[in-house]
């Protein structure tokens, strides 16, 4: 075999072979869409490319125990065209509906948006604003990390040596709502200029996510607060948390203005989508 030849693992058992083979000298690939703007063919020649698309325990979505379960090889038009997503996590069957174009979403794995931590990607806030888990399988064993936790900053995540993202696990929270908005530079094929997940209800307390703010998913506590006091039937308090949160998490950046500007339509938006769904 070639060296530049991908590695094929058709297991979870053969592909942590493979990995704790190559000892952290390895790139995973399922879908391929971050894979080809980061490197674009030029991958170092000391990196083995494993596919990992072909490895069917890291696939599936199912509804166990109060819990929504989703594969990391699940794709961006799965998830938006599943009925349980749909039902259970409205704000992630939008943004994954959103990812660029039909092509892009019918390779684009959800486990892969998450991992690449770009500060543009869409599915990060929303899975952060349904509290989900996000499941690590490696040789040494398993564990779990909320998303936040795992998204440790711009391209950068908390995967140990020998470890990948094996799924994701979303807490049901029965009578709770969410909703996703984005806006980008056009409608196709669109790197989100900002993004915007919130849930309300179900017993528990809001959460309000912004991504594109120099990382993928960065919590707005005072925006929560707000739903939390007045619902989604005012905005102006909502929006008016989320324009501080702009000013302070990009000061003195030229697009300071205009996001400042755009999160409070987007804030305006998802509460609409919100208030439409109750």
């Amino acid at each position: 075999m070639n060296h530049s030849d991908p590695l094929i693992p058709g297991s979870l058992e053969e592909l942590l072979d493979r990995i704790e083979g190559y000892s952290g000298r390895y790139i995973l690939a399922a879908g391929g869409t971050d894979c080809l703007v980061k490197f674009g063919g030029r991958m170092s020649p000391r990196c083995r490319l494993i596919d990992i698309s072909g490895v069917a325990e890291l696939r599936g979505i199912s509804l166990e125990h109060d819990e929504l379960r989703i594969g990391a090889l699940e794709t961006m038009t799965s998830l938006s065209e599943d009925a349980g997503v749909k039902q259970y996590a409205p704000c992630l069957a939008a943004a994954a509906a959103k990812v660029g174009s039909w092509q892009i979403r019918n390779r684009a794995t959800v486990g892969g948006n998450v991992a690449n931590a770009s500060p543009a990607a869409d599915t990060p806030s929303a899975l952060a604003a349904l509290d989900a888990v996000v499941l690590l399988t490696s040789r040494k064993g398993s564990r779990e990390l909320p998303v936040p936790a795992f998204l440790t900053g711009p391209n950068r995540n908390a995967l140990e040596p020998g470890e990948l993202i094996r799924g994701f696990r979303i807490p049901l929270r029965h009578g709770r709502t969410s909703a996703f908005g984005k806006i980008g530079s056009r409608t196709e094929l669109s790197i989100a200029r900002l993004n915007l997940a919130a849930a309300i209800g179900g017993n528990t307390e809001p959460r309000v996510f912004v991504g594109t703010l120099g990382t993928a998913a960065l919590r707005c506590p005072e925006a929560e607060s707000a739903l939390a006091r007045n619902g989604a039937s005012d905005p102006a308090p909502f929006c008016a948390a989320l324009s501080a949160l702009v000013e302070k998490a990009i000061a003195g950046r030229s697009t300071l203005p205009y996001k400042r500007s755009a999160i409070q339509a987007l804030g305006e938006d998802v509460l609409k989508t919100i208030e439409g769904i109750v």
